[in-house]
């Protein structure tokens, strides 16, 4: 018997098993696309924090902080003096929907003289993990 191909059949059952996979497969990788989406939103979160931690403890003594009174840094600020940095077009862009998180944004940075710490505040309103 001369076979010169495949039969119906048999390309019908590959067609069945590469259907059956992708079935299996996509939703698992879409899933860790947004997995990985939201990580690299809250990693950008945690650079800015530590951009103004940097920020202050070069600045502090010139920022004046007293006791329980919010100051405000914006990302430019940071971005201006090194210690934050943006993509080569000078953006920062949102992992989640590719935004352009607005250079405006604020930090809030409190000292606390009883613990003398500070804590730092992001604005969530323009930098949102949950999209």
């Amino acid at each position: 018997m001369n076979r010169r191909g495949f039969t119906l059949i048999e390309v019908i059952m590959v067609i069945a098993i590469i259907a059956l996979l992708s079935l299996l497969l996509v939703p698992n990788v879409i899933s860790l696309i947004n997995k990985n989406n939201i990580e690299s939103c809250e990693t950008l979160k945690d650079n800015i924090v530590s951009a103004a931690k940097i920020y202050v403890n070069n600045n502090k003594y010139d920022l004046d902080f007293v006791c329980d009174t919010p100051k405000v840094i914006k990302l430019q600020t940071l971005v201006n003096s090194g210690d934050l940095k943006t993509d080569n077009s000078g953006k920062l862009i949102n992992p989640i929907d590719k935004s352009e998180i607005p250079l405006g944004t604020v930090v809030t940075v409190t000292y606390n003289c009883n613990t003398k710490t500070f804590t730092y505040v992001i604005s969530d309103n323009d930098i949102d993990c949950t999209k």
